[in-house]
């Protein structure tokens, strides 16, 4: 599976099969959580919590109209070194990476930012000085019986999972305001965006607005990410699909994190009300 198919495929899971998974696919992911591309110079860092008994305690009993996980054996810990915007835009980034890697795998994952107790987590899991609890992450295998997936298509319905805003509301063609289409747009570009667009967000709110903008010369566009609250994690999470989704479709790019940067937000003549987060620009040789 590629990791586009892996973004299509991937949702969120809360009913999980008694089923361990294999301990040599656990440390992997964890290695590649050491080893994936970052945001920042301190970048986050992803433990594991084995068992259900133990998972399910750490878990908050009461989740909304989200609805508890249930039977997870796995839960990944998204930790942060000191608590900070840009440190919680490197975990969503880095974290996503491994859930689009479980998803590749075959595991089922759910992000949970707000539904787990995390002075529990603390003391499950050895911290470094520093370290705060910023996300964790169900993981296992997805149970396949026939109301295991009805809860799991009820709560998508409820919180309209299944819906994604049109490319034509999210991007911008050169400056904010600018109506963009897919009229002439290279294919690769839409592919990344239309990964972009299938990113999860909190409360499925798809905060992301792009900025298009065309150098002379350039085979690629500069894409100028913003946000339209301040939801770090979300950010992260949209600059991971863009990252590897370019890198599968041949758009050599790398991410300038540029978050809060009132510059950004006047030379494409962005509103006061969003927030600049990055531009993803062609890499030099």
């Amino acid at each position: 599976m590629s990791i586009r198919d892996a973004i299509r495929s991937r949702r969120s899971t809360r009913r999980y099969a008694d089923r361990l998974v294999p301990e040599d696919v656990l440390e992997s992911l964890l290695a590649l959580a050491h080893r994936a591309p970052h945001l920042t110079e301190w970048p986050p860092r992803v433990t594991v919590v084995s068992g259900r008994e133990q998972v399910a305690r750490l878990l908050a009993r009461y989740a909304g109209v989200y609805g508890l996980v249930e039977g997870a054996p796995y839960l990944l810990v998204g930790l942060i070194p000191g608590d900070s915007e840009l440190a919680r835009l490197d975990l969503g980034f880095v974290l996503e990476q491994v859930v689009l890697e479980a998803t590749r795998l075959g595991l089922a994952t759910c992000w949970m930012t707000g539904s787990y107790y995390p002075d529990r987590v603390t003391q499950e899991i050895a911290l470094e000085p520093g370290e705060v609890v910023a996300a964790t992450v169900a993981l296992g295998y997805p149970r396949e019986d026939a109301m295991a997936r009805l809860h799991d298509a009820a709560i998508r319905r409820l919180v309209s999972a299944h819906r994604r805003r049109p490319l034509e509301d999210l991007a911008f063609r050169g400056r904010w305001g600018v109506r963009w289409t897919s009229e002439g747009t290279d294919p690769r570009v839409l592919e990344v965006l239309e990964m972009a667009r299938l990113a999860p967000s909190a409360k499925n709110s798809q905060p992301w607005r792009f900025v298009l903008e065309h150098g002379v010369g350039e085979e690629f566009p500069a894409l100028h990410l913003f946000l339209t609250h301040a939801m770090p994690m979300d950010g992260g999470i949209v600059m991971a699909h863009i990252a590897l989704a370019a890198a599968e479709v041949g758009w050599a790019g790398r991410w300038q994190v540029r978050w809060r940067d009132l510059d950004l937000a006047a030379a494409v003549g962005a509103p006061p009300s969003v927030v600049p987060v990055g531009s993803f620009v062609p890499k030099s040789d």
